[in-house]
């Protein structure tokens, strides 16, 4: 059985929303969302924070997992979250003697998930652990009816799939999805060679929950706070 390891990936500096990580939502920080669903997961070896930003790793401190200081380097606007999760995972191994050799990666952007389906990820992970499981959501809008503006000009534009003669959108062919943010699993080798959690071997799982979030900017935020004051999500 692999061994799997949490790691909760958290820069300071937010362009669209800043302070995103630790604003309040419906009276908790963000981050704290993706913490404690990390803690309430079965047959994890080690749960991790990972940033640049000292009121993030506060939080970590704060649930008693583990924190780790991102370097400045790999927390630029360009920089790429893999190389995080590489060095939190090196930090993990080496320093904390945790001995995992697979990734689960949690955006803390993204609050509101359903445990079962994490847990049913990671035993898609454990049953073939040479590919990577990513979540995807099904796609409310069918290609079809998506248009792509060309050199953004709204006068030069195409179909993302042209729907030819069929006019009733119940009639369009194909099941189409989107890679939603939730989360991420793979091994540490795998991840360390191809540097992506994605590649032609990966395993998408479908999420079946609608009332995920991930959280760009104001109004992602304050529909994320809607959803979890009135429906009770978490």
């Amino acid at each position: 059985m692999k061994r799997i390891g949490v790691i909760i990936a958290a820069r300071g500096g937010s362009k669209g929303l800043p302070g995103k990580n630790t604003r309040l939502l419906n009276g908790k920080p963000l981050i704290d969302y993706s913490i404690e669903l990390a803690q309430n997961l079965s047959n994890i070896k080690a749960i991790a924070v990972s940033s640049d930003s000292d009121d993030i790793l506060k939080r970590g401190s704060y649930h008693g997992v583990t924190t780790i200081l991102r370097p400045k380097a790999l927390a630029q606007d360009n920089s790429m979250v893999v190389d995080a999760v590489i060095h939190a995972s090196e930090v993990l191994n080496n320093i904390h003697n945790c001995e995992i050799d697979s990734i689960l990666l949690l955006q803390p952007t993204f609050p509101i998930r359903d445990l079962q389906e994490i847990e049913e990820s990671i035993q898609l992970f454990q049953k073939n652990p040479k590919s990577s499981v990513v979540s995807v959501e099904k796609m409310k809008e069918h290609p079809c009816e998506c248009v792509e503006y060309i050199d953004n000009n709204p006068r030069n534009w195409a179909y993302l799939r042209g729907p030819k003669s069929v006019s009733n959108r119940q009639d369009y062919k194909g099941f189409f999805y989107f890679i939603n943010g939730n989360f991420y699993i793979s091994s540490l080798k795998k991840l360390k060679s191809i540097k992506t959690f994605i590649d032609e071997s990966t395993q998408f799982y479908e999420c079946k929950s609608r009332s995920g979030v991930d959280i760009d900017d104001l109004n992602d935020f304050e529909y994320a706070e809607y959803l979890i004051s009135k429906k009770n999500f978490i």
